[in-house]
């Protein structure tokens, strides 16, 4: 195992530290939970791909031969399973097991993963044949989202040496960065680095883990823990120490901290705040819609920087949405969030 697990709190460097780790290593990976990030990263000049992306991209057309029902050098097409022809909707429902078992909803059919992609095309009679001469084509592999899920956990769970291999020869180190998000296929992928040879640098944030992540990393030991925000300032870290047990330390006193009423809400709008919500749904509903300034929700404001005061609504709250929303802004936060746990 050659694995470094670094965890940070919100605003603790994480971009930082991953650039400078890339500099000094040719060839080194970095693995990004958004498209945004990853976009951002390549226009540095190093290379960063979503996990989805480097399936789909690298590990998938690389292991083809591995698996006979799909045709040696195929090309990989991903298909929007929503707006396929009426005589191929039946696409979406099948599903590929980790043992390589093929599926129709719940129904396992007498073919699997095992099926030569020649013999798959000389059947005429079988059930779903239709659907999966459209999937494993002759010369392209036709992939929804979630097959191409699917394939990623077979390939996984039975040939990760193959993986490991692939990626030691091609990389100089890999970094997983927010891996609390990470979950299903991703996080199995993330242990099996973890476990391996490849030089690996494994970065997250426990308390940030809004998406329905897994706790595979929540449950690693730290190597390294870092605990001061180059974004959130001192007088909103202590507020946060204080009241949610999460020990951040901001490098400036310059915020206020302050919790407001909702009738006060739309005095605080000036053109130029941010609001961030949860839900919109009761009290929030009529202020989001008439606030003048930015406005988006928690989740889809992680991992971004705010460089104006922000406008917390709501009345309860979980204390990781509540975390992840205070520490989004460099300046003020107002808030009427009452109850959170």
């Amino acid at each position: 195992m050659n694995s470094k697990v670094i965890k940070f709190v919100a605003g603790g460097g994480k971009t930082t530290l991953s650039e400078e780790i890339l500099h000094e290593n040719n060839n080194g990976l970095y693995l990004a939970f958004t498209n945004s990030v990853v976009e951002d990263i390549n226009n540095k000049g190093y290379l960063s791909r979503t996990i989805d992306a480097l399936f789909t991209s690298f590990i998938i057309p690389k292991l083809i031969s591995l698996i006979p029902i799909i045709s040696t050098g195929s090309k990989l097409k991903f298909v929007d399973s929503t707006i396929l022809a009426n005589h191929l909707k039946g696409v979406a429902n099948i599903k590929i097991d980790e043992d390589g078992n093929i599926y129709n909803k719940s129904k396992k059919l007498e073919l699997n993963i095992d099926t030569s992609n020649e013999k798959l095309h000389s059947m005429t009679s079988k059930e779903n044949i239709g659907f999966l001469k459209y999937i494993f084509a002759k010369n392209e592999l036709r992939l929804t989202h979630e097959l191409r899920s699917n394939l990623s956990s077979y390939l996984i769970k039975n040939h990760p040496d193959k993986i490991i291999d692939l990626l030691d020869k091609r990389f100089s180190l890999i970094i997983i960065d927010e891996a609390q998000d990470l979950k299903d296929y991703r996080e199995k992928f993330a242990e099996l680095l973890y476990n391996s040879k490849i030089k690996l640098f494994i970065l997250g944030d426990d308390n940030q883990n809004i998406n329905g992540g897994g706790t595979w990393f929540e449950n690693l030991l730290a190597t390294e823990t870092k605990n001061q925000s180059f974004r959130c300032p001192e007088n909103n870290c202590k507020w946060i120490r204080d009241n949610l047990n999460i020990d951040i330390f901001g490098n400036s006193d310059v915020s206020e901290f302050k919790i407001i009423n909702f009738d006060e809400v739309k005095k605080h709008d000036d053109n130029t705040r941010t609001l961030l919500y949860s839900l919109k749904s009761g009290k929030n509903k009529d202020i989001i819609e008439s606030w003048k300034g930015p406005k988006d929700t928690i989740k889809s404001a992680k991992g971004s920087t705010i460089y104006t005061d922000i406008v917390i609504i709501g009345t309860s709250i979980n204390s990781r949405n509540y975390y992840t929303a205070i520490t989004r802004t460099k300046f003020n936060v107002y808030s009427t969030i009452v109850k959170f746990k």
